[in-house]
This record gives structure tokens, C-alpha cells and sequence, in this order.
């Protein structure tokens, strides 16, 4: 089943005929606010991500399931405190809200560090911290866009929307990549969060300016929620939803198993890592090149590939087009074995995840309801993906003995079934859009 035609919006008169499928009237302010505080936010984020995978190391490569199965747990005990937070705060106020937690948190850490240099302890936490929490970050970042905007625009716009994104990826990891081993660690921390500060004034400014764009609110359906209004509902209420739905069961599995992927990858990553690298700084300094080079190649396909090709092709298309390049790659890996080809492999994988997948996948919850689009999506973006990387670590001893050939044949049988996933979703969300309204 192909997906439905797109709606022709009209432009206005002045713009240019080869811009009518981009920026509707009304749309800029909206647009541009919640780039900057994308940009802002995995600035910061990655400052702290490419740190993470050095910390992890000096914890020991034998304990990174083990930091995982914990992350698992730490995400058991959070999701019921947010999902509490979200039936209760106004939509408006969980940006800032969750924002400033997190800031405060990682000041702490940053203190900590400060007076126990080395702790192998402080480093666990800190894994676990970026591992469970940047999760909930992305997560309210997507939820309020979602809400902003109606299927229709997001196919249009959220490419771009990840693209402010991944310019903000970009800055990240190429700060840390020239000062981490001139500044050190803590004071890398200190400034991310200061990033993370500045996206909580520009995502309120984001929601405010999708609150009074043209058109009811940056594309809103007619009737739905403001946001001075908390979304409520009941958790009982939000896992009952997810196990009674063939719609949100197939991107719950297709990101499980997205993450199974990825977590066998980061273990064949690691062990190369720690043989080829040996101290802290080094490692820190390959993973913010390695994040570098993921986010510039996830930008080329934000501005240049997602909104094309989910506005012309439709989103099934654009959804099995990721696997499609996933099993790609990991055959050239299975045949060309090597630490070199594994890192280019993952920095591929990587920006096709962010870049296409992470785009793609946000649209489908557009066609929901806004409870489903906090509470659903977050038990699905938060638990379940961290529970996907707990599946993988559990399930990794079973190829580790392939050898890098073999657990790369093993990924890309995973990537096999995240393309059949990706096909049936792509047709449910064309008749999910026919029914919604607006």
C-alpha cells in the first residue's frame, strides 16, 4: 500500500516556486526557534556523550553490560517520576522543568569529579546519567514538537528541525575534540551545561512561538490541548495503550531491535578502542572525532534527503530506506573485517540513525492523540529503548565468538527485520493520517 498523496499547501505569493513544499506562512518563527534550541541542546548533549564512552572505558570494557543492565533499572525507577510530572505540569513548563534537572545534576557531577579525580565510581554514575537521561531530554524535545505540528508540516519541516540539531551535534564533539585534553573533563561538563541552560530559554521561546504562529499554532489541530494545560491521564493508562496497539508495538520493536543493532556494534567498538587507545584523553578525543564525523553526515542527510524524501516519496519509503543502507554497510564490514572499516561502519550507522531513522520515526507519532504523543511515546523512547540496549548486552555473548565478520552478518539479519517493520508501519501511518483530523 502506498502512502496517501501530499496536501498542497499554499504559499505565499513572494516566495519562490522552488520553496512551496518547504515553509508555509506562519511557520519561520516556530521553525527557527525550535532549531536554535535543538542546536543547543545536543551541543551540550554531545559534549557529555563523547566523554561518556570514555568513562565507560575507564570503568573496564568487561563492566559495560553491567552499566547498562543498571541504566535499565535507574530508567524503572524515573519513567513512573516523569510520567507523574508530565500528568501534572502544564505542557508549557516540562521543558524547563526536565531541562533544569538535568543541568543541576550534572553540575553535581562535575562537582564530584572536581574533588575525586579518577573515581571509578563517579564515572559509572556519569554513564549512566548521559545513558538514562539524554533519553527523556530528546524525548520531551520531540514530544513538544509533535504536538506543535500536524503530519502534514512535520513531513515538510522536522528534517530541518533535526538539522539545527545536528549542527549543534557538530559544535559538540568538535569542542570537545580541541580542548578535552587542554580543559579536562569537569570543565568540558561545566560548559555543556551551560548549553543546556540556553535551550531552555530558546525551547520556551519555541513553544511560544508555535503557539501564536499562523494557523492555530504552528499547524495544531482544531480542539487539541494548549499548552498551559497538563496532558493527565493515567500510566496504567499509557502501558495499556501500548500493549493493545499493533501501531505503537511496531515502532516500539522496530527501535528495540534498532538498538540490539547498535548495541552489538558498540561492543565490537569498544573492544577495538581499548586495545588501539590507552588513555582517557586519547579515547575522549577519537569518540568527539567520531561524533564529529557522525553529525556532519547525519546533516547532509537532515537538509538534504529526510523532507524530500518524506514529502515526495512518503513515509514508507523514507522509513525502509534505512535499513536498506544499515544492511549495505554491515555486508561491506562482514566482508572487510578490519578496526578501520568498523569505525567507518559505525560512524555510518550512526548518522543514519540520527540523520534518516530518528527524523522518520518521530513523524509517525504525529497521527496520535497528545497523551499518546508524552506518555506512549516516552515509555517507547525511554524504557523500551533502554531495555533494547539490556537485550542486546544479554544477547551479544551469543556472536561474540563469530568474530567482527559474523556479528556484522548477525546485524545485518536484525536490519532485515527492521525493514520488514519499517514497510508495514509506513502503510498504518498512511491510514492513520486518513482518519486523523485536521
Amino acid at each position: 500500500m502506498t502512502a496517501p498523496p501530499l496536501p498542497t499547501v499554499s504559499p505565499p505569493a513572494a516566495t519562490a516556486p522552488r520553496l512551496r513544499w518547504l515553509v508555509a506562512a506562519g511557520e519561520g518563527r516556530s521553525l527557527l526557534a525550535a532549531a536554535t534550541a535543538y542546536f543547543s541542546l545536543l551541543a551540550g548533549y554531545y559534549m557529555l556523550r563523547s566523554l561518556r564512552e570514555a568513562f565507560a572505558l575507564e570503568v573496564g570494557r568487561e563492566h559495560i553490560g553491567t552499566l547498562f543492565y543498571v541504566t535499565f533499572a535507574v530508567m524503572l525507577g524515573v519513567l513512573p517520576l516523569y510520567w507523574f510530572v508530565v500528568a501534572r505540569l502544564p505542557r508549557r513548563r516540562l521543558f524547563p522543568a526536565i531541562y533544569s534537572a538535568v543541568v543541576l545534576l550534572f553540575l553535581g557531577l562535575a562537582a564530584g569529579m572536581a574533588m575525586a579525580p579518577g573515581s571509578r565510581t563517579l564515572a559509572a554514575v556519569y554513564f549512566v546519567a548521559v545513558t538514562s537521561l539524554n533519553l527523556f531530554m530528546v524525548s520531551v524535545f520531540w514530544s513538544v514538537m509533535v504536538d506543535a505540528w500536524r503530519s502534514e508540516a512535520a513531513r515538510r519541516l522536522f528534517g530541518f528541525i533535526a538539522a539545527g540539531g545536528s549542527a549543534g551535534a557538530i559544535a559538540g564533539p568538535l569542542f570537545n575534540s580541541l580542548f578535552v585534553q587542554r580543559l579536562g573533563a569537569t570543565w568540558v561538563i561545566v560548559v555543556a551545561c551551560g548549553l543546556l541552560a540556553l535551550a531552555i530559554l530558546t525551547g520556551r521561546r519555541a513553544q511560544d512561538a508555535g503557539e501564536h504562529a499562523t494557523g492555530g499554532g504552528a499547524g495544531r489541530r482544531p480542539g487539541e490541548a494548549r499548552l498551559d494545560v497538563a496532558v493527565g491521564g493515567r500510566a496504567i493508562d499509557d502501558l495499556r495503550r501500548l500493549l493493545t496497539s499493533p501501531y505503537l508495538l511496531t515502532i516500539a520493536a522496530l527501535i528495540v531491535l534498532g538498538q540490539v543493532l547498535g548495541g552489538f556494534m558498540y561492543q565490537e567498538q569498544a573492544k577495538y578502542v581499548e586495545q588501539a587507545y590507552a588513555t582517557l584523553g586519547e579515547r575522549a578525543a577519537l569518540f568527539a572525532r567520531i561524533d564529529l564525523a557522525v553529525n556532519l553526515l547525519a546533516l547532509v542527510f537532515q537538509g538534504a534527503i529526510v523532507g524530500w524524501l518524506a514529502a515526495r516519496g512518503g513515509l514508507r519509503l523514507a522509513l525502509g530506506f534505512v535499513p536498506l543502507l544499515l544492511i549495505g554497510s554491515l555486508v561491506v564490514l562482514a566482508l572487510l573485517p578490519v578496526g578501520a572499516v568498523l569505525l567507518a561502519t559505525q560512524v555510518f550507522r550512526r548518522a543514519v540513525d540520527y540523520g534518516l531513522f530518528k527524523p522518520t520515526r518521530e513523524m509517525l507519532f504525529t497521527v496520535l492523540n497528545p497523551e499518546s504523543k508524552f506518555k506512549s511515546k516516552s515509555l517507547i523512547d525511554t524504557l523500551l529503548q533502554r531495555g533494547g540496549d539490556s537485550a542486546a548486552q544479554l544477547t551479544y555473548p551469543l556472536v561474540s565468538g563469530l568474530g567482527l565478520a559474523g556479528v556484522a552478518w548477525a546485524c545485518a539479519g536484525v536490519s532485515v527485520l527492521m525493514l520488514a517493520g519499517a514497510f508495514w508501519l509506513g502503510g498504518a501511518f498512511g491510514r492513520q493520517e486518513t482518519r486523523a483530523p485536521g
